[in-house]
């Protein structure tokens, strides 16, 4: 009887404390900002409408040196208002465990915007000043 009262005990330890990490790696994964509709696209067009919180995904390494930016000219603020940006770290077993000579599991850059209130179009260029002519991104915003 108390080998039983024992096991139901480190089960219910072992649940609490899986429940526990699952809630720490949640919060440490999804950042701060509202980042509204995910677009994860490497390029190309992105509709929208009037008012929609929405961010373009660039995964990175940043402890690599791959660092992402939006690039000169910013979009047209009529049709699209930039709200921030963030990068959210990867959680995995590299990063767990410390892997020596690892960059880890990387993460991903967020850049969110909000759609302007009326029709429009916009371009969003992002890019990786450090690898400057190799990584860019060009988007066209169509607010419909």
């Amino acid at each position: 009887m108390t080998w039983r009262r024992i096991l139901i005990a480190v089960v219910a330890l072992l649940a609490v404390a899986g429940a526990v990490g699952a809630v720490v790696v949640h919060r440490m994964t999804t950042g701060k900002l509202d980042h509204g509709t995910v677009f994860t696209a490497t390029a190309g067009e992105l509709a929208v409408k009037p008012g929609e919180l929405f961010s373009v995904e660039v995964g990175a390494h940043r402890v690599a040196g791959q660092v992402w930016t939006v690039a000169d000219p910013a979009p047209d603020p009529s049709a699209v208002q930039t709200v921030g940006d963030e990068y959210v770290k990867n959680f995995g077993l590299k990063d767990l465990f410390g892997a020596t000579g690892s960059a880890g599991s990387g993460g991903h850059y967020y850049f969110v915007f909000r759609a302007g209130p009326n029709p429009g179009h916009a371009t969003i260029t992002l890019h990786d000043p450090n690898h400057a002519g190799q990584d860019e991104r060009r988007f066209t915003v169509d607010v419909r």
